[in-house]
């Protein structure tokens, strides 16, 4: 069974559907079907959704109901109610956000989950040095020191899901009540993750963005992405508790690629906004990390563009210190997640400073440096976390 969550995309939701069932019917030879919930679409979304589910010719279509409010987190559990009802073996779940799906996108997420060798299966991606700085230089390192696992993605658009986790998923509400769909792909791979089942990995080649979406600002952003992460860490306290080391995840398919940059953003105007963040907001910044946090961060002021530094010790440091001070409600927590914005542009620009004159191989270090010095500042978070 393959699932489509979709909110206002008629011009596009048909390819994405057609690509799923030929996806989903290439990989079984038994009975298939693909679901469509809609998130409380706008425009002509379902009119074309009803429109494709009357044209069935190979696996059986049908939207599902979405009980209000409708919602990305309401949407994606409707599917794995439907999953559960109908006793399929597991379930594709795709936003239908995602472009560029290929064909065999769909037979690569399912395969380790029909293959029984797998619960929970996470997409993993090719890039470029710049894409997804948001994943390689914080939830994914964040996430493998409080899990212990090295999953690349945490909101790849896209996972497979066995039944057996399908019904925790359901159970436990996991990413039910998530608005956003960011906040329910990370609370599917943290539920997984935290809670031991076999996760496994597939390579899917090349994610494109659809340059048509409306982008959001970057401090929204960071809170519909690194605000779920912070509230999982309340629900899963005991779980990365206990975790001390981290082990890699079963990959299937190629390694993934790091790719030159076609564009390359402005470091100059990263260094200035993390320089502005310490003049304005330092206020507040005095309210979420301690002094000896803040002390290291004052000398990065007086440093150029081109030889700025914002080591990764010293950015786990403050991202865990966001995170305490999240636990501990110290400010509004979204006014805390859009006080980082600054702080992370500065880490990006130092990232990407370095690694523009790394090699692959050099990239790859870096992201695993990264990840060890989260894993290195998680060692007191348990005596922090009061």
């Amino acid at each position: 069974m393959a699932g489509v969550y979709v909110q206002n995309r008629a011009a596009s939701v048909a390819r994405l559907l057609d690509a799923v069932e030929a996806g989903i019917s290439a990989r079984s030879a038994g009975r298939t079907a693909v679901l469509i919930a809609d998130c409380g679409s706008q425009d002509e979304t379902a009119d074309v959704v009803r429109a494709w589910c009357a044209d069935a010719s190979g696996s059986a279509r049908q939207s599902v109901d979405v009980e209000p409010p409708l919602h990305p987190g309401r949407a994606v559990h409707a599917l794995l109610a439907a999953c559960h009802e109908l006793g399929a073996r597991g379930i594709a779940v795709l936003d239908a956000d995602m472009i560029g799906v290929g064909n065999g996108w769909v037979a690569a997420l399912i395969a380790p989950v029909v293959e029984d060798k797998a619960d929970f299966v996470s997409p993993a991606y090719a890039r470029a040095t710049s894409e997804g700085t948001l994943t390689t230089n914080l939830l994914a390192p964040l996430t493998r020191a409080l899990y212990g696992r090295r999953i690349q993605q945490v909101t790849g658009g896209c996972s497979a899901l066995a039944a057996t986790f399908v019904a925790h998923c359901l159970d436990t509400g996991a990413g039910a009540a998530m608005p956003h769909a960011h906040g329910v792909e990370i609370a599917l791979s943290t539920a997984a993750l935290a809670t031991g089942v076999r996760v496994a990995e597939t390579h899917l080649g090349r994610r494109i963005v659809d340059p048509n979406l409306p982008q959001l600002d970057l401090s929204t952003t960071l809170v519909r992405t690194v605000g779920p992460v912070f509230d999982l860490m309340e629900r899963y306290r005991d779980a990365w508790e206990q975790a001390r080391v981290s082990v890699d995840l079963p990959r299937l398919g190629e390694p993934s690629a790091v790719t030159p940059d076609a564009e390359r953003p402005s470091i100059e105007r990263m260094v200035h906004a993390f320089g502005l963040g310490m003049k304005d907001l330092l206020p507040v910044w005095e309210q979420i990390m301690p002094e000896a946090t803040l002390a290291r961060l004052y000398p990065l002021t007086l440093l150029e563009p081109e030889e700025f530094e914002f080591r990764p010790s010293l950015w786990a440091r403050v991202t865990l210190d966001f995170a305490v001070a999240h636990h501990e409600r110290r400010l509004p927590r979204d006014h805390l997640l859009r006080a980082l914005t600054p702080l992370y542009l500065g880490r990006v620009a130092a990232f990407l400073r370095t690694a523009r004159a790394a090699s692959r191989d050099g990239l790859l270090r870096s992201f695993d440096e990264i990840g060890r010095a989260f894993e290195a500042e998680k060692d007191d978070l348990g005596a922090r976390w009061r």
